[in-house]
C-alpha cells in the first residue's frame, strides 16, 4: 500500500478508500488466480474466462504505438463461419495471449481487448512483449486468450487516492467532494434558453441548478425518467458557453450509451471517445480518438511512420524464423520512439480541438488527457482544460474510480453526477462487511449525506412504465414522487398491434403465486456459480406464459425473462430455446439500464423457511420490477416474500391488492413437464 499522510483533508477518506479497494482488488486476483490455476483450459472456456484455438489474422500499428493483432477462430479445427464464443471477455478487458504450448502465466503476453465482432477480436500489445511476440509464428501457432483481473485499472485508483491523501490545497471542487466545504447553494436559478424545447419543468430545473455556480450537482434519475435526454441538453449548454466538457462514466457500455446521443450534436472532430467502444457502431467509431488521429489534418504527420511501422509487422506475420522476428521488432522499436512523439503532438492538438470528451472513469487519468492539460498549462492559459467534469451512471461507480477525475484535472470547477442510488450499487467481490460498505457506499449517496439533498434534482416523470407498473417502486423508494408521463400512463400489451385481448395482455401486472411445498426451490448438483438457487416449477410456468403471450400475439422480441439467479437462468434458456428463442432471458443485475414492453420475473426462492437470500436486496428488486413498460409478470411464492423482508412483505401486500393474482397447481405444472419427455 502507498504511504498515506495524516495532516490532509483528503487524509481519512482516501485511507477508508484505499484499503477497501486493496482488499477487493487482491480478492478478486486471488479468485481469478484459482481458476486459472485450477481449471483446464476447456473449463475455462465454458466458464467464459478464455477463447481458444485463435490464429493471427492481420497485425498493425495502434495508438500508442501498441501492436493491434486480429485474432479469427483457426480454421483447421473450427467450423466454417463459427462465431466466436467472448464468452465473459469485453472490450477493454486485460487478456494474456497463451501460446497453445505455453502453460506459464507469468511468461504470456498481457493485452487489452479493443474490438469483439462475431468473427475477430482485436488485442493491442505493448511494445514491453516485443521479445515474447517474436517467439511466435504466426502462420503455424494456435493461441489461446486468458481473462486477467484489470490490475491497471486497480492501479489508477490506487494512484488517485494516494494523491487524494496527499492534497494539502485542495481546490474549492475537490473540497466540496471530499466534504471540508458546503457547496455553494444558489437562492435563484439561471435563465435558461432551452435548445431541446421537449424537456420537461424537473428535467428543465435540474439542468438549471446544474448550470449555476455551485461546485456540486446530482441529477437523480429514476428508471425511465429521461436522464440521458437531460445530460446531453446539459453538455449543449456548457459547450454554448465555450466549455469543454469531460463525460466519464463506469463501463464501456455506460460512455458509449451517451456517445450515441451526442454523435448528433457535434461533428467528428468536437466530440472525441477516448478508449475502446464496446458497441461497434458508425456512431461511435468515427469519434474514437485512433480513428480521429488516422483522419484529422495533423494526423499526416505520423501516417508515414505508421505506415512503415505495418509494413515491418506484415513481416513479421509471414517470417518463420525466430532470429529473423527478433531483428524485425528491433527496427520496430527504433521506429516506435518518433512515431511516439509524433503521436503526442497530434493527440494533444486533437483534446484541445475537441468541445467534448468521452471515456470511462479509469480513461480519464490516461496520458492523453494529461498531456493535453500539460500543453494548455505550457501555453499560460489559465482556463482549465476541462472547466467541467460529468460523470453519469454514478450510483454504479466505485468512489475510488470518480476521484480518478477528480484528481487528474484538479483545476475544474465543477461536478456533474447523474445516476440513480435505488438502483443496484457497483459490484464487489469482497464478503467482509467491513470493506464491502465502504465499496458500495456511492459518491452520489455519501455526498447526499454530508451535503443533504438540496444538491440533488430528481428527475420525476417517467416514461417507460404503466402508472401501475410504476406505483409500488414510486411509493417505496421515491417518496410517491414519480409520475408516468400521459404517453405511457395507460398503455397495455393489448394496445400493439395484432395482439389479441385476453387475460395476459389486458392486466398490467400479474402475480402467478406459487405458494405452497409443491413448488419449492432446490440447489442444483454441478454449482456453476455462488448463487445457484433454482425452480424447476417456476421455469415451466415462465414457458407457458410465454406461449400463452405469443399466441396472442405478443412478438418474442418484445418479451424478456429475468432472475436473480443465474442456475435459474440456464435453465429457463434451455427451455426456451427451441420455440421461443427471440425472448432474452437475463439475469436481473444483467439488465440493469434495459427495457421490454413485457418482463417476466422467476423470483426462485420458496421455501419453508421463508429464506429470500439477496432478494432482500430492495435495489435489486427494483431494478426487476422498472424494466417493463405494458406487463409484468411476478412468478414466484408470495407466502415466502411476505415472510422474507419488510420490503417483500410490502410488496406482496401491495400486489394482493392491484395485480392479478394466479394460482397454478401442480397438475397444471407436471402436465407441462410431460410434454417434454
Amino acid at each position: 500500500m502507498g504511504s498515506l499522510g495524516t495532516e490532509n483533508p483528503g487524509s481519512n477518506l482516501s485511507l477508508k478508500l484505499l484499503e477497501s479497494t486493496l482488499a477487493e482488488r487482491d480478492v478478486d486476483i486471488s479468485q481469478m488466480s484459482t481458476l486459472l490455476t485450477t481449471l483446464p483450459p476447456k473449463q475455462l472456456a465454458t466458464k467464459g474466462l478464455a477463447i481458444l484455438n485463435l490464429s493471427v489474422s492481420s497485425c498493425r500499428t495502434g495508438l500508442g504505438s501498441k501492436t493491434i493483432l486480429e485474432l479469427e477462430l483457426d480454421r483447421a479445427v473450427s467450423a466454417e463461419g463459427q462465431d466466436i464464443d467472448l464468452g465473459s471477455i469485453r472490450t477493454g478487458d486485460i487478456v494474456k495471449d497463451r501460446n497453445s504450448g505455453n502453460s506459464n502465466y507469468d511468461e504470456l503476453i498481457e493485452a487489452v481487448v479493443v474490438k469483439c465482432t462475431p468473427k475477430a477480436i482485436n488485442i493491442a500489445v505493448e511494445a514491453r512483449f516485443d521479445d515474447k511476440l517474436a517467439q511466435i509464428d504466426f502462420n503455424t501457432g494456435r493461441l489461446w486468450l486468458v481473462k486477467l483481473t484489470n490490475s491497471v485499472t486497480y492501479k489508477r485508483m490506487e494512484y488517485a487516492l494516494n494523491d487524494l491523501s496527499r492534497l494539502e490545497s485542495p481546490s474549492r471542487l475537490q473540497s466540496a467532494v471530499i466534504g471540508t466545504l458546503k457547496p455553494y447553494i444558489p437562492e435563484c436559478l439561471p435563465e435558461v434558453e432551452f435548445l431541446d424545447t421537449s424537456l420537461n419543468e424537473p428535467q428543465r430545473d435540474a439542468v438549471k441548478y446544474a448550470l449555476s455556480e455551485t461546485e456540486v450537482s446530482i441529477i437523480h434519475g429514476p428508471p425511465g425518467t429521461g436522464k440521458t435526454y437531460t445530460l446531453i441538453e446539459l453538455i449543449r449548454q456548457l459547450v454554448a458557453r465555450g466549455e469543454r466538457v469531460l463525460v466519464c462514466g463506469p463501463s464501456n457500455i455506460s460512455v458509449d450509451t451517451i456517445l450515441e446521443r451526442l454523435h448528433s450534436y457535434f461533428p467528428g472532430n468536437k466530440l472525441v471517445r477516448l478508449g475502446h467502444p464496446a458497441r461497434l457502431l458508425q456512431a461511435n467509431l468515427i469519434h474514437s480518438l485512433d480513428i480521429v488521429s488516422k483522419t484529422c489534418d495533423s494526423g499526416q504527420i505520423i501516417q508515414d511512420i505508421r505506415q512503415e511501422i505495418d509494413q515491418n509487422l506484415s513481416r513479421v506475420r509471414k517470417s518463420k524464423s525466430g532470429r529473423e522476428r527478433w531483428q524485425i521488432y528491433k527496427d520496430i522499436g527504433v521506429l516506435r520512439k518518433d512515431y511516439k512523439e509524433r503521436e503526442k503532438k497530434v493527440l494533444t492538438e486533437i483534446i484541445l480541438d475537441a468541445d467534448v470528451v468521452v471515456t470511462t472513469l479509469h480513461g480519464a487519468g490516461s496520458w492523453s488527457l494529461k498531456d493535453a492539460a500539460k500543453a494548455l498549462a505550457e501555453n499560460n492559459n489559465e482556463r482549465p482544460l476541462f472547466p467541467t467534469i460529468i460523470i453519469d451512471e454514478v450510483s454504479q461507480s466505485l468512489e475510488a474510480q470518480c476521484w480518478i477525475p477528480l484528481i487528474s484535472f484538479p483545476s475544474s470547477k465543477r461536478l456533474i453526477l447523474a445516476g440513480d442510488n435505488q438502483q443496484l450499487p457497483p459490484t464487489v467481490k469482497i464478503e467482509d462487511e467491513k470493506y464491502k460498505r465502504v465499496l458500495e457506499r456511492t459518491l452520489f449517496d455519501r455526498l447526499v449525506r454530508h451535503h443533504g439533498n438540496n444538491i440533488k434534482r430528481l428527475l420525476s416523470v417517467q416514461y417507460r412504465m404503466h402508472k401501475d407498473i410504476m406505483e409500488f417502486p414510486s411509493e417505496r423508494l421515491y417518496e410517491g414522487k414519480l409520475v408516468a408521463a400521459e404517453s405511457v400512463a395507460e398503455r397495455l400489451l393489448y394496445d400493439l398491434p395484432n395482439v389479441e385481448k385476453c387475460d395476459e395482455t389486458e392486466f398490467p401486472v400479474v402475480w402467478i403465486d406459487t405458494e405452497g411445498d409443491d413448488f419449492y426451490e432446490s440447489i442444483p448438483e454441478e454449482k456453476v456459480t455462488v448463487a445457484t438457487n433454482q425452480n424447476t416449477s417456476e421455469a415451466y410456468l415462465v414457458r407457458d406464459y410465454v406461449n400463452k403471450l405469443t399466441s396472442a400475439g405478443v412478438p418474442q422480441g418484445l418479451i424478456g425473462v429475468i432472475s436473480p439467479y443465474s442456475a435459474q437462468v440456464s435453465l429457463i434458456s434451455k427451455l426456451l430455446h427451441d420455440d421461443y428463442g427471440a425472448v432474452e432471458v437475463s439475469t436481473v443485475d444483467g439488465f440493469q439500464g434495459r427495457e421490454k414492453d413485457v418482463i417476466i420475473i422467476s423470483l426462485v426462492r420458496s421455501n419453508a423457511e421463508h429464506e429470500i437470500g439477496f432478494l432482500k436486496e430492495e435495489r435489486r428488486l427494483n431494478v426487476a420490477m422498472t424494466r417493463p413498460k405494458r406487463h409484468l409478470c411476478i412468478i414466484g411464492n408470495m407466502e415466502t416474500m411476505a415472510k422474507g423482508s419488510e420490503f417483500t412483505r410490502d410488496w406482496a401486500n401491495w400486489a394482493e391488492s392491484f395485480a392479478e393474482i394466479i394460482f397454478p397447481s401442480l397438475d397444471d405444472v407436471l402436465e407441462l413437464m410431460m410434454k417434454d419427455i
